[in-house]
Protein backbone atom coordinates (compact mmCIF):
# COMPACT_ATOMS: atom_id res chain seq x y z
CA UNK A 1 0.00 0.00 0.00
CA UNK A 2 1.64 3.34 -0.80
CA UNK A 3 1.70 6.14 1.29
CA UNK A 4 1.68 10.19 0.86
CA UNK A 5 4.90 11.89 1.86
CA UNK A 6 4.43 12.40 6.18
CA UNK A 7 3.26 16.25 6.50
CA UNK A 8 3.90 18.16 9.76
CA UNK A 9 0.61 16.05 11.89
CA UNK A 10 2.55 12.67 11.12
CA UNK A 11 5.71 14.43 12.54
CA UNK A 12 3.70 15.51 16.04
CA UNK A 13 2.04 11.71 16.28
CA UNK A 14 5.80 10.36 15.78
CA UNK A 15 7.30 13.04 18.02
CA UNK A 16 4.48 12.42 20.93
CA UNK A 17 4.61 8.35 20.62
CA UNK A 18 8.54 8.62 20.99
CA UNK A 19 7.80 10.96 24.19
CA UNK A 20 5.34 8.61 25.64
CA UNK A 21 7.28 5.14 25.47
CA UNK A 22 10.78 6.91 26.26
CA UNK A 23 9.66 8.28 29.27
CA UNK A 24 8.41 4.46 29.99
CA UNK A 25 12.44 3.98 31.68
CA UNK A 26 11.28 6.72 34.13
CA UNK A 27 8.14 5.28 34.85
CA UNK A 28 9.16 1.98 35.01
CA UNK A 29 12.10 3.06 37.75
CA UNK A 30 9.64 4.78 39.38
CA UNK A 31 6.82 1.84 39.87
CA UNK A 32 9.60 -1.01 40.51
CA UNK A 33 11.25 0.89 43.62
CA UNK A 34 8.26 -0.16 45.43
CA UNK A 35 5.93 -2.25 43.29
CA UNK A 36 7.68 -5.63 42.67
CA UNK A 37 9.05 -6.62 39.04
CA UNK A 38 6.66 -9.30 38.03
CA UNK A 39 3.84 -8.01 39.94
CA UNK A 40 4.31 -4.59 37.94
CA UNK A 41 4.38 -6.13 35.01
CA UNK A 42 0.96 -8.00 36.05
CA UNK A 43 -0.56 -5.20 36.53
CA UNK A 44 0.52 -3.10 33.65
CA UNK A 45 -0.75 -5.84 31.10
CA UNK A 46 -3.86 -6.58 32.87
CA UNK A 47 -4.65 -2.91 32.63
CA UNK A 48 -3.45 -2.06 29.01
CA UNK A 49 -5.63 -5.75 27.96
CA UNK A 50 -8.82 -4.50 29.83
CA UNK A 51 -8.70 -0.98 28.38
CA UNK A 52 -7.82 -2.47 24.66
CA UNK A 53 -10.53 -5.22 25.03
CA UNK A 54 -12.98 -2.33 25.52
CA UNK A 55 -11.46 -0.50 22.55
CA UNK A 56 -12.59 -3.22 20.89
CA UNK A 57 -16.04 -3.82 22.00
CA UNK A 58 -16.97 -0.29 21.23
CA UNK A 59 -15.33 -0.57 17.82
CA UNK A 60 -17.21 -4.19 17.21
CA UNK A 61 -14.43 -5.59 16.42
CA UNK A 62 -13.96 -9.58 16.06
CA UNK A 63 -11.84 -11.73 17.35
CA UNK A 64 -8.97 -13.16 15.07
CA UNK A 65 -9.75 -16.87 14.02
CA UNK A 66 -7.88 -19.53 12.74
CA UNK A 67 -5.17 -22.21 15.32
CA UNK A 68 -2.24 -21.09 13.14
CA UNK A 69 -3.17 -16.92 14.27
CA UNK A 70 -3.66 -17.72 17.52
CA UNK A 71 -0.09 -19.83 17.89
CA UNK A 72 1.69 -16.81 16.68
CA UNK A 73 -0.63 -14.42 19.17
CA UNK A 74 0.74 -17.00 21.74
CA UNK A 75 4.65 -16.93 20.76
CA UNK A 76 4.06 -13.10 20.26
CA UNK A 77 2.86 -13.21 23.79
CA UNK A 78 6.35 -14.51 25.08
CA UNK A 79 8.35 -12.67 23.25
CA UNK A 80 6.92 -9.08 22.66
CA UNK A 81 5.66 -8.38 26.23
CA UNK A 82 5.82 -10.99 29.06
CA UNK A 83 9.35 -11.85 28.58
CA UNK A 84 11.06 -8.15 27.41
CA UNK A 85 8.70 -6.62 30.07
CA UNK A 86 9.24 -8.65 33.30
CA UNK A 87 13.11 -8.60 32.26
CA UNK A 88 13.63 -4.59 31.75
CA UNK A 89 11.49 -4.15 35.22
CA UNK A 90 13.93 -6.48 36.90
CA UNK A 91 16.81 -5.19 35.39
CA UNK A 92 15.43 -1.49 36.29
CA UNK A 93 16.14 -2.24 39.82
CA UNK A 94 19.62 -1.60 39.32
CA UNK A 95 20.33 0.21 36.26
CA UNK A 96 19.18 3.89 35.56
CA UNK A 97 16.30 4.63 33.33
CA UNK A 98 18.76 6.19 31.05
CA UNK A 99 21.33 3.69 30.82
CA UNK A 100 18.01 1.44 30.43
CA UNK A 101 17.15 3.79 27.08
CA UNK A 102 20.32 3.58 25.70
CA UNK A 103 20.59 -0.28 25.93
CA UNK A 104 17.39 -0.87 24.03
CA UNK A 105 18.36 1.28 21.32
CA UNK A 106 20.39 -1.78 19.75
CA UNK A 107 16.86 -3.43 19.15
CA UNK A 108 16.92 -2.56 15.68
CA UNK A 109 20.37 -4.27 15.42
CA UNK A 110 19.65 -7.38 16.98
CA UNK A 111 16.80 -7.89 14.93
CA UNK A 112 18.69 -7.57 11.62
CA UNK A 113 20.69 -10.40 12.96
CA UNK A 114 17.77 -12.85 13.85
CA UNK A 115 16.19 -11.48 10.54
CA UNK A 116 19.33 -12.84 8.88
CA UNK A 117 19.14 -16.31 10.48
CA UNK A 118 15.28 -16.76 10.50
CA UNK A 119 14.22 -15.41 7.19
CA UNK A 120 15.09 -16.03 3.61
CA UNK A 121 14.34 -12.72 1.98
CA UNK A 122 16.23 -10.13 4.76
CA UNK A 123 19.78 -10.52 4.71
CA UNK A 124 22.95 -8.64 5.70
CA UNK A 125 24.55 -7.46 3.55
CA UNK A 126 27.68 -5.22 3.72
CA UNK A 127 25.82 -1.35 4.90
CA UNK A 128 23.86 -3.73 7.76
CA UNK A 129 27.29 -5.19 8.70
CA UNK A 130 28.99 -2.21 8.62
CA UNK A 131 25.86 -0.65 10.86
CA UNK A 132 26.28 -3.34 13.24
CA UNK A 133 29.28 -2.76 14.37
CA UNK A 134 29.48 0.57 14.83
CA UNK A 135 25.99 -0.01 16.72
CA UNK A 136 28.46 -2.79 18.82
CA UNK A 137 31.31 -0.51 19.30
CA UNK A 138 28.57 1.92 21.16
CA UNK A 139 27.37 -0.90 23.24
CA UNK A 140 30.92 -1.93 24.07
CA UNK A 141 31.32 1.32 25.36
CA UNK A 142 28.97 1.21 27.48
CA UNK A 143 28.49 -2.05 28.89
CA UNK A 144 32.77 -2.22 28.91
CA UNK A 145 33.11 -0.57 32.24
CA UNK A 146 30.63 -2.73 34.39
CA UNK A 147 32.31 -5.57 32.48
CA UNK A 148 35.88 -4.87 33.69
CA UNK A 149 34.50 -5.47 37.11
CA UNK A 150 33.05 -8.86 36.70
CA UNK A 151 29.27 -9.97 37.17
CA UNK A 152 28.14 -7.45 39.37
CA UNK A 153 24.58 -6.34 39.53
CA UNK A 154 24.68 -4.08 37.21
CA UNK A 155 26.09 -5.99 34.14
CA UNK A 156 23.67 -8.77 35.72
CA UNK A 157 21.03 -5.82 35.07
CA UNK A 158 22.59 -4.85 31.42
CA UNK A 159 22.59 -8.04 30.01
CA UNK A 160 18.79 -8.75 31.41
CA UNK A 161 18.09 -5.86 29.31
CA UNK A 162 19.91 -6.80 26.51
CA UNK A 163 18.12 -10.13 26.23
CA UNK A 164 14.90 -8.23 26.36
CA UNK A 165 15.65 -6.18 23.05
CA UNK A 166 16.34 -9.09 21.46
CA UNK A 167 13.34 -10.57 22.36
CA UNK A 168 12.07 -7.80 20.63
CA UNK A 169 14.07 -8.56 17.66
CA UNK A 170 12.84 -11.71 17.57
CA UNK A 171 9.12 -11.13 17.91
CA UNK A 172 9.56 -8.35 14.83
CA UNK A 173 10.61 -11.07 12.83
CA UNK A 174 8.08 -13.44 14.24
CA UNK A 175 5.31 -11.18 13.68
CA UNK A 176 6.42 -11.39 9.31
CA UNK A 177 4.50 -14.56 9.45
CA UNK A 178 1.38 -12.97 11.25
CA UNK A 179 -1.80 -13.72 9.16
CA UNK A 180 -4.19 -11.45 10.84
CA UNK A 181 -6.35 -8.78 9.02
CA UNK A 182 -7.23 -6.61 12.21
CA UNK A 183 -4.07 -5.62 13.51
CA UNK A 184 -5.88 -3.48 16.53
CA UNK A 185 -7.41 -7.13 17.44
CA UNK A 186 -4.35 -8.99 17.18
CA UNK A 187 -2.59 -6.94 19.03
CA UNK A 188 -5.20 -6.53 22.36
CA UNK A 189 -4.96 -10.53 22.06
CA UNK A 190 -1.27 -10.57 22.53
CA UNK A 191 -1.69 -8.40 25.66
CA UNK A 192 -4.75 -10.04 26.64
CA UNK A 193 -2.36 -13.40 26.88
CA UNK A 194 0.86 -11.81 27.81
CA UNK A 195 -1.15 -10.87 30.93
CA UNK A 196 -2.70 -14.23 31.25
CA UNK A 197 0.76 -15.54 31.10
CA UNK A 198 2.78 -13.21 34.08
CA UNK A 199 -0.05 -13.05 36.38
CA UNK A 200 0.60 -16.64 37.41
CA UNK A 201 4.05 -16.01 37.98
CA UNK A 202 3.50 -13.13 40.19
CA UNK A 203 1.72 -15.01 42.62
CA UNK A 204 4.41 -17.66 42.58
CA UNK A 205 7.32 -15.51 42.51
CA UNK A 206 5.89 -12.57 44.38
CA UNK A 207 3.62 -11.52 46.72
CA UNK A 208 1.57 -8.92 45.07
CA UNK A 209 -1.63 -9.09 47.74
CA UNK A 210 0.92 -8.15 50.62
CA UNK A 211 2.82 -4.82 48.06
CA UNK A 212 2.85 -1.87 50.15
CA UNK A 213 3.48 0.89 47.64
CA UNK A 214 3.21 4.96 48.03
CA UNK A 215 0.73 6.91 45.62
CA UNK A 216 3.64 7.92 43.47
CA UNK A 217 4.39 4.19 42.72
CA UNK A 218 0.80 3.07 41.57
CA UNK A 219 0.21 6.02 39.58
CA UNK A 220 3.68 5.03 37.46
CA UNK A 221 2.31 1.74 37.20
CA UNK A 222 -1.48 2.96 36.07
CA UNK A 223 -0.03 5.28 33.63
CA UNK A 224 2.48 1.93 32.01
CA UNK A 225 -0.77 0.05 31.33
CA UNK A 226 -3.41 2.53 30.22
CA UNK A 227 -1.11 5.20 28.40
CA UNK A 228 2.31 3.46 27.21
CA UNK A 229 1.25 0.15 26.32
CA UNK A 230 -2.59 0.63 25.84
CA UNK A 231 -2.98 4.50 24.25
CA UNK A 232 0.48 4.73 22.97
CA UNK A 233 -0.66 1.16 20.72
CA UNK A 234 -3.44 2.97 19.09
CA UNK A 235 -1.35 6.30 18.13
CA UNK A 236 1.13 3.63 16.78
CA UNK A 237 -1.70 2.50 14.08
CA UNK A 238 -2.78 5.80 13.36
CA UNK A 239 0.77 6.92 12.37
CA UNK A 240 1.04 3.31 10.38
CA UNK A 241 -2.35 4.06 9.21
CA UNK A 242 -1.33 8.00 8.42
CA UNK A 243 2.46 7.57 6.81
CA UNK A 244 3.36 4.21 6.93
CA UNK A 245 5.39 1.27 8.43
CA UNK A 246 8.60 2.56 7.84
CA UNK A 247 8.14 6.32 8.59
CA UNK A 248 6.84 4.35 11.74
CA UNK A 249 10.00 2.71 12.27
CA UNK A 250 12.14 5.39 12.74
CA UNK A 251 10.34 5.31 15.54
CA UNK A 252 13.50 3.40 17.13
CA UNK A 253 16.32 6.24 16.73
CA UNK A 254 14.02 8.81 18.46
CA UNK A 255 12.69 6.20 22.00
CA UNK A 256 16.14 5.89 23.22
CA UNK A 257 17.07 9.41 22.78
CA UNK A 258 13.73 10.70 24.51
CA UNK A 259 14.50 8.28 27.41
CA UNK A 260 18.14 9.76 28.33
CA UNK A 261 16.12 13.19 28.18
CA UNK A 262 13.38 12.28 30.38
CA UNK A 263 15.98 10.72 32.65
CA UNK A 264 17.91 13.94 32.76
CA UNK A 265 14.66 15.57 33.10
CA UNK A 266 12.88 14.06 36.16
CA UNK A 267 16.19 12.33 37.91
CA UNK A 268 18.69 14.76 37.06
CA UNK A 269 20.64 11.79 35.27
CA UNK A 270 22.93 13.61 33.39
CA UNK A 271 24.85 11.13 30.82
CA UNK A 272 28.48 11.21 31.57
CA UNK A 273 30.89 10.45 28.24
CA UNK A 274 30.73 7.21 27.87
CA UNK A 275 26.66 7.24 27.39
CA UNK A 276 26.10 9.88 25.48
CA UNK A 277 29.61 8.20 22.86
CA UNK A 278 27.39 4.86 22.84
CA UNK A 279 24.51 6.58 22.47
CA UNK A 280 25.72 8.43 19.44
CA UNK A 281 27.37 5.29 18.30
CA UNK A 282 24.32 2.92 18.35
CA UNK A 283 22.24 5.91 16.57
CA UNK A 284 24.86 5.91 13.85
CA UNK A 285 24.70 2.44 13.44
CA UNK A 286 21.40 2.19 12.79
CA UNK A 287 21.16 5.20 10.64
CA UNK A 288 23.85 3.27 8.43
CA UNK A 289 22.32 -0.11 8.51
CA UNK A 290 18.90 1.32 7.36
CA UNK A 291 20.55 3.47 4.53
CA UNK A 292 19.72 7.17 6.16
CA UNK A 293 16.35 8.13 7.66
CA UNK A 294 13.25 6.70 5.63
CA UNK A 295 10.61 9.28 5.00
CA UNK A 296 7.58 6.69 3.90
CA UNK A 297 9.50 4.05 1.28
CA UNK A 298 9.48 0.87 1.38
CA UNK A 299 11.35 -0.97 3.77
CA UNK A 300 12.09 -4.72 4.84
CA UNK A 301 9.68 -6.34 7.10
CA UNK A 302 11.92 -7.09 9.75
CA UNK A 303 13.23 -3.61 10.31
CA UNK A 304 9.26 -2.77 10.86
CA UNK A 305 9.72 -3.79 14.41
CA UNK A 306 9.83 -1.35 16.66
CA UNK A 307 10.63 -1.09 20.45
CA UNK A 308 8.28 -0.46 23.35
CA UNK A 309 9.29 -0.18 26.43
Amino acid sequence: MAHRLPNAGDYGLLLLLSAIWGSSFVFIKVGVDEVPPITMTAIRLFLAAVFLLLVMAVTKRSFPKGKSVWWMLLASAVTGNALPFCLIAWGQQTISPGTAAILMGVMPLLTMVLAHVFTVDDKLNSRKVTGMIVGLVGLCVLVGQAALHGLTADLVAMLALLTAAASYGFNAVLIRRMQAPDKIAAVTMIIALSAVMVVPFAFLLEDPLTVQAGATAWSAVVTLGVLHAAIATLIMFAIIGRAGASFFSQLNLLVPIAGVLWAALLFSEIPGPNALVALGLITLGILIARGGLVLGSPAPLAEKGVLKP
